[in-house]
């Protein structure tokens, strides 16, 4: 079955998988495009006419309502966000459409599209999905993923709601919604929140939605097999987890933003902690600082030496001939340390200027750092530990950790 959903899956797209290993010779690779375009005529045969059908169905409201989104909206020209989409998004294609996986709510079956992903213009942090594979992506949220593990997370995601056909499952399964519904629902997705009637309609349909449920178990659906998708894939689901986290935190602060995507998938404590249940259950280690610059401290240049900072705030000022290389060690330590989400009370000021994270050594603030910043050693000490604990503060605020 992988085989044939992984023939199926390249041959939609046109081509033969990357092979890691030399050029092939042009006849080599003629009898591989070959064998691989047959072996996805196979898969496609496999297909029952009733299935095939749903598909056809899928495709076909998809590509009308994909056309009305493109006059509605600028596609983006930003090269460099079309392409990390379309190589994040070719790879998480092609997992979905050849592995089957645990579908909460949705159709169950493995469901295989030649997925588009496109880019719009627009500040908005916002993506959506139509049916058949039509996913689309704002340059806001191009801009707003700070690693490539957060945004295959949002691809993931979307691809989960168009690959479960959620859409045609809410169809069949809603007596609120018939099929001349669906374009409410769609329309609702793209509306700005600034778009007058559009604002009206999106607010009926969430009243609808969140009484039916249907919202809640899609979102649920789509995160689990979002993760089932990323396990199979060189990113880290961890990303799926920073994004939500800092996606919540920063709605709340900042209000006047259109945060398109937290209106049409709003992050949730339930989410994240069915998020959170799944890396345990997976043994994956929940290392924030290997995904997100917001959750990750980091080393620059600063007069008269080098510092580590951490939500954009100083921990301490390294001095001295040697200021750089003992900040990068510290860095390590320091990024350990708050993946661990250790209490304030764990960092302690210790003999002779050691800063103590957790009874182990963090750092040592010498001479030449007390220098630097015009303090007596003690002073510093207490100070880089005062700094650190303001930044574990900072660090709850934004997570929903479940120790």
């Amino acid at each position: 079955m992988l085989a044939l959903g992984l023939a199926l899956a390249m041959a939609m797209e046109g081509g033969s998988p990357v092979l890691p290993c030399a050029e092939l010779s042009p006849k080599v690779h003629a009898i591989v495009e070959a064998a691989w375009q047959e072996a996805g005529q196979q898969a496609q045969s496999q297909l029952d006419p009733k299935h095939q059908a749903d598909l056809k169905a899928d495709r076909e409201l998809g590509e009308e309502y994909a056309a009305m989104v493109e006059k509605e909206e600028k596609v983006s020209t930003n090269q460099a966000y079309i392409d990390r989409l379309q190589r994040i998004g070719g790879e998480i294609a092609r997992i979905a459409n050849s592995n089957q996986v645990s579908v909460s709510w949705g159709d169950p079956r493995l469901n295989p599209f030649a997925y588009e992903f496109k880019v719009l213009e627009g500040k908005e942090v916002n993506a959506f999905s139509l049916p058949g594979g039509y996913l689309y992506f704002y340059e806001g949220l191009m801009a707003y993923a700070e690693s490539d593990d957060e945004l295959a997370g949002v691809v993931a995601h979307e691809i989960s709601h168009s690959s479960f056909r959620h859409l045609a499952t809410l169809s069949k399964e809603q007596s609120k919604f018939d099929t001349m519904s669906i374009p409410m629902i769609l329309a609702a997705l793209i509306l700005k929140g600034d778009a007058g009637m559009g604002v009206l309609v999106l607010r009926d349909l969430v009243g609808l939605s969140s009484k039916s449920g249907w919202s809640v178990k899609a979102e649920l659906a789509a995160d689990y097999g979002a993760f089932q998708y990323m396990r199979m894939s060189p990113y880290n689901p961890v990303g799926m987890l920073t994004f939500m986290e800092r996606l919540a935190k920063d709605q709340r602060a900042l209000e006047a933003i259109d945060w398109g995507i937290y209106r049409t998938h709003p992050p949730s404590r339930d989410r994240a902690d069915r998020l959170t249940k799944y890396l345990k259950e997976a043994k994956i280690p929940i290392l924030r600082s290997e995904v997100s610059s917001s959750f990750r401290a980091q080393v620059r240049p600063a007069e008269p030496g080098f510092e580590i900072v951490f939500g954009g705030r100083r921990i301490h000022l390294f001095g001295g001939a040697q200021a750089n290389a003992r900040a990068v060690e510290a860095l390590k330590r320091l990024n350990t340390f708050f993946d661990a989400v250790p209490d304030l009370y764990e960092v302690q000021a210790g003999p002779d200027g050691v800063v103590l994270g957790r009874r182990k050594a963090l750092f040592v603030v010498t001479q030449e750092d007390a220098e630097a910043l015009g303090l007596m050693q003690e002073d510093a000490t207490e100070e880089a530990v005062r700094s650190i604990k303001r930044s574990l503060y900072m660090l709850a605020y934004r997570i929903w950790d479940i120790r």
